[in-house]
């Protein structure tokens, strides 16, 4: 694939997901409470820590606006995985698997259950592997080649994808 297609399927996703996430998080943190409430019926209804909780809503409003914007994209996009892992198995998935209409195909309605969460997990797996590419501030301020440089062993790749780039 030439390279400029795989950084214009990268722009797609992250603006896509980005665009989907923002008005999906945007009402678990600006009510009247915060994502107090939100924490606290993850806590209460699916025994997951309050933290997390917070951690999910404001990933969805702060993580949506930097993955459209290309900052951060990869860590960005490991937090919304998780948040869409919980989501579409931990959430959703035990109402789809009770839920299914007489006669319906199980598994095409589970599928239907949770085919939200599991299409944004699966964007956010494909940034989490490809980065936010050329079309980002990521690559504007060369994030991905400091974070190399950071990690042992990694800064002989570093060098190597920094030169292929450029």
């Amino acid at each position: 694939m030439p390279r400029f297609t795989a950084d214009a399927a990268a722009l797609i996703l992250r603006v896509t997901a980005g665009l989907i996430f923002l008005p999906h998080g945007w009402p678990k943190v600006a009510g009247a409470n915060g994502a107090a409430p939100f924490a606290a019926d993850m806590a209460a209804n699916y025994d997951i820590p309050a933290f997390l909780g917070y951690v999910a809503a404001y990933a969805e409003v702060v993580g949506a606006v930097l993955l459209i914007a290309g900052l951060f994209t990869r860590l960005d996009a490991l937090l919304l995985a998780g948040t869409m892992f919980v989501a579409a198995f931990v959430v959703l998935l035990p109402d789809a698997l009770l839920e299914v209409p007489p006669g319906a195909i199980k598994s095409f309605a589970v599928l239907m259950g949770i085919e939200m969460p599991l299409a944004l997990f699966a964007m956010c797996l494909a940034l989490l592997l490809t980065g936010g590419g050329r079309l980002s501030l990521d690559r504007l301020l060369r994030l991905d080649e400091r974070v190399a440089r950071l990690l042992p062993g990694k800064k002989k790749a570093a060098a190597e994808a920094a030169a292929l780039e450029a």
